[in-house]
Order: C-alpha cells, then structure tokens, then sequence
C-alpha cells in the first residue's frame, strides 16, 4: 500500500487520526489507505467488517471535505502485525492515541509501541485531548505553522531533521530545528580532560554540533523559515515545551527493535508518550 495508511477502529482518537492523515495525504497528493486488522479470517465477517471502515472513512472524507483517492481495508491478524505489514512500503503509518488527562492519562498503548518501535516507514501518533492539564494543553501559535525536529547528531536525528524540512518545504512551515543539551549530554570538549570549561564554550560547541547536523540534513528551506535553536536543559522536557505550540514535532529512532536509549534516556519515548502535538518518528 503505497501513500499514507492509517490504523481506523471506530473510536474519537482513530477518527481523529483519519482527518489527520486526510490532511496528510491531501499535501502529498498521495492515496490513503484506511485499515482495520481482524483477527477473524471469516469472509463474512471480513466484509462486515471493510464495509464498516467505508463507512468511516465516508464520513471523515464528508467531515474535511477530502477529495484524495482513499480506500478501505480490512487486514487480517493481530493488530500490530496486520498493520506493520499492511504499511511496509507506504510512506507514512498513522495512529491514533487517546489521553484521558493528568490524573487518568495513558501513555501509547502496547500495539502503538509494537508498531512504533517495529516499524520499517515513518509512523506518526495523533494524540486526543480529553481533557489536557495546563502543563501539556496544546496552544495557538502566533505566525506561521511550526515543525519541530529534536536533534542530538545522531544518524536518527538528522534523519528526522531532514524528514521535518521535507514537510516544512511542503507546507510552508517554519522549521525549527531543536538542540537541546546539558553538560552530561555532550562529549567533552577538545582538550578540556581534567578541568571544566565555561558554559559558553559548551553552549558555543552545541551551536556547532546544531548547525553541522543542519547541514548534513541537507535542508534548504529559506533563512526567515529555518530556525536553529539551542536551549540548556533536559533535551526531553524541551521538545515537549516546543510541542505545545507546534505543528507536528519529529524525533529520530534507533534499530528496529526498539529505542535504543539515548543521553537522558528515551527522548522519542517521553515524546510519544507526553507531546501536545502529532510526533512522527523516523528511522534511519
């Protein structure tokens, strides 16, 4: 299935992960595929089923107004696997993740991790707010659009920085490229063994280690749309500050068969985890 395919199951936050790829796949010009796996092989059932997803899809493609090619589908086997491999050659996985606030919140579910850390395309995760707290309710930006990309120099990293320019060029976005860094995060400076050198040698080393992950990226977007921008403190709780006025935030992921831990820990974790906003995650 080429284009975007979306995991539907009837529920608030799979309908709204439709619209969100609707809309995704309507800036491509790419097909959308509507999936729901069954664990039935019944054909009864199978088509009882498909004609439900078309129902769904009618209605989302009324709700936005959509007129892309979509279709739906029905694949059979577990969930996680039916969808891995009904996405394996598509250009982008779309899920949906409920949250049910502060005190009852759920953090991505165990086929939603199953598929994250699995998966072999960009897979993205559109959160629903029941009822956001204050500390994570996402919030109107002034301006234009924001696409934000974590960035640590790592090979994931500046996959997802180039990933977030491609969407910043299509859509007119802003991208602002994050940098993160605390003094545990960064490899010690050229000839500073034994003693510790200023902050502003550190602060001055991650606006390197920034704009050289800038360039490999290979981002060309124009200087008023590329933001590069470094901040002291837990890479994590940074992004997910910048995810409540974004966009969409992208974060890199290690391997295939899961996270490999990062500095702090699992920054893409906390992000599917926590973010405001739509997080993509992409692989090397």
């Amino acid at each position: 299935m080429r284009g975007i395919v979306v995991g539907v199951k009837g529920s608030v936050e799979s309908d709204e992960a439709l619209d969100w790829a609707l809309a995704e796949a309507a800036s491509r010009q790419v097909p959308l595929t509507a999936a729901l796996a069954v664990a039935s092989d019944d054909p009864e059932e199978l088509e009882r089923r498909r004609a439900v997803v078309q129902d769904v899809l009618d209605r989302a493609r009324e709700r936005t107004g959509s007129t892309i090619e979509a279709s739906a589908e029905v694949v059979h086997g577990p969930a996680a696997d039916a969808l891995l491999e009904a996405s394996a050659d598509a250009d982008m996985l779309v899920l949906g993740r409920r949250d049910r606030g502060r005190l009852g919140r759920l953090v991505l579910g165990s086929v939603s991790s199953r598929i994250v850390e699995h998966a072999t395309v960009p897979v993205t995760v559109v959160r629903h707010h029941d009822t956001p707290g204050e500390e994570d309710a996402p919030h109107e930006s002034e301006g234009p659009a924001t696409v934000v990309a974590g960035v640590d120099t790592s090979p994931p990293s500046v996959a997802a920085l180039r990933h977030a320019g491609e969407v910043a060029a299509r859509t007119g976005a802003v991208l602002e490229a994050v940098f993160a860094w605390q003094i545990t995060t960064l490899a010690p400076l050229p000839g500073s063994w034994g003693w510790a050198p200023p902050l502003d040698d550190y602060e001055r080393f991650a606006r390197e280690c920034l704009a050289a992950a800038v360039e490999r990226s290979g981002v060309d977007l124009p200087e008023e749309r590329l933001r590069q921008r470094v901040e002291h403190g837990a890479p994590a709780r940074v992004l997910l500050e910048a995810s409540r006025t974004a966009e969409r935030l992208v974060v890199g992921a290690r391997g295939l068969g899961g996270f490999e831990r990062l500095v702090l820990g699992s920054v893409s974790r906390q992000a599917l985890d926590y973010a405001s906003c739509p997080v993509t995650v992409v692989r090397r």
